[in-house]
């Protein structure tokens, strides 16, 4: 057979993840392959996660998780600093692969200084949504990288006719979230009563997400609360690990019975009423569960302007793209204010037809986001070590 469990002794596998989503998803996927080839030595930049995982974490750069031009320029030192230590340690250690995981800005670059300078195979998890904008990046991909592993099916077809290789692996999140423990497991988990009603609030993993949306959360949250069928609402904040609760204590000051938990956003979520979330991945998730949400984003103005003129897509939201029509409503840059959000959680919150034609709209994701088509990618990356 071509993929079957063998032992990579002195093996070094690299991964760079950048993200919250991306340090998660790779953990998983490291997970396997070290299941698969316990010895292989792993090393790279990503988060807390990964770390768990066992990789030795040369630069956490969850901590660089950035978006937009602007956030480009106010880390550009940063940035350019994370890129010499990563080269300096490819070129003492060489390893035998690398796996970029999603984080294009940073890794499209990397790929092509990677390709150059060390000569290993490349494999790219989770593609650049180059359906929805900078379309010119398949050229990158296609020079540099050696496999691309997609997690939407459509994405396949797409490099398929651009003479990539290419596999779809399945959504990293089908599995997880299909295998939640039921809403009312995950109340008693947290301690919750079945009659309560909660909204989780999920308002990003970047501090810059954090200091643009909690400040109109909040004013929305207070507008809420002076109805008085709302005056025993549950408020609850999972923190992602790329942040910490002394990142959310200004607010706390502001609405002191807002609760905060540590991680387990997919079961606080699963437990919720309904949901309120920054757009990312996290908004998938609340999709895939079904739970009554609404999408918000704030950034730059001048980082709208070109998000704005860049999109070829007509949603922000991944689940609105996927089921190609407005279910989770977006409340984007000016729209999202206190006035229009705090009218958008109360229709959340409510009984209504609109409410129950959301959830069985959402209910369709399940089936869109099919199992892997062939070899897991923990079997296709140990495929990629030139064993001796």
């Amino acid at each position: 057979m071509l993929f079957q469990k063998r032992e990579a002794l002195d093996k070094h596998l690299f991964i760079i993840a950048g993200e919250e989503s991306g340090d998660q998803h790779a953990s998983a996927l490291l997970k396997e392959i070290k299941q698969l080839s316990p010895n292989l030595i792993v090393s790279g930049l990503g988060g807390k996660h990964l770390e768990a995982q066992g990789m030795q974490n040369i630069l956490d750069l969850t901590q660089l998780a950035i978006t937009g031009i602007t956030g480009v320029l106010t880390h550009l030192k940063a940035i350019r600093q994370a890129f010499k230590i990563t080269q300096a340690y490819l070129l003492k250690h060489r390893p035998d692969a690398v796996i970029l995981v999603d984080y294009p800005g940073f890794n499209l670059r990397m790929a092509k200084w990677i390709k150059k300078n060390i000569g290993c195979p490349v494999i790219y998890y989770i593609s650049p949504q180059i359906w929805a904008w900078k379309a010119k990046r398949i050229e990158i991909i296609k020079q540099n990288v050696d496999h691309m592993a997609v997690i939407l099916p459509f994405e396949k077809a797409i490099y398929e006719q651009a003479k990539v290789s290419v596999s779809y692996v399945g959504h990293p999140l089908r599995e997880s979230l299909l295998n939640l423990p039921s809403k009312e497991a995950c109340r008693e988990q947290f301690s919750w009563s079945a009659d309560e009603t909660i909204l989780a609030i999920l308002p990003g993993s970047r501090k810059a997400e954090i200091a643009r949306h909690m400040p109109v959360m909040i004013k929305s949250l207070k507008i809420l609360k002076t109805q008085a069928r709302f005056q025993n609402l549950k408020l609850v904040i999972p923190v992602a690990k790329s942040l910490s609760q002394n990142d959310f204590l200004p607010y706390l000051k502001e609405i002191p019975e807002l609760e905060l938990i540590d991680g387990q956003a997919q079961n606080v979520v699963q437990a919720a009423d309904a949901v309120v979330v920054s757009s990312g991945t996290a908004s998938l998730e609340c999709a895939i569960l079904a739970k009554p949400s609404c999408i918000i984003y704030k950034s730059s103005w001048l980082n709208y302007y070109l998000a704005t003129r860049w999109m070829k897509v007509k949603y922000l939201g991944l689940s609105n793209l996927l089921l190609n029509q407005m279910v989770i409503p977006e409340l984007l840059q000016v729209d999202c204010n206190p006035k229009e959000l705090s009218k958008m959680l109360q229709a959340l919150l409510e009984e209504s037809d609109w409410r129950m034609s959301m959830i069985n709209r959402l209910n369709d994701l399940k089936s869109m986001l099919l199992p892997a088509d062939g070899p897991k990618l923990a079997q296709t990356t140990l495929h990629f070590f030139k064993y001796s």
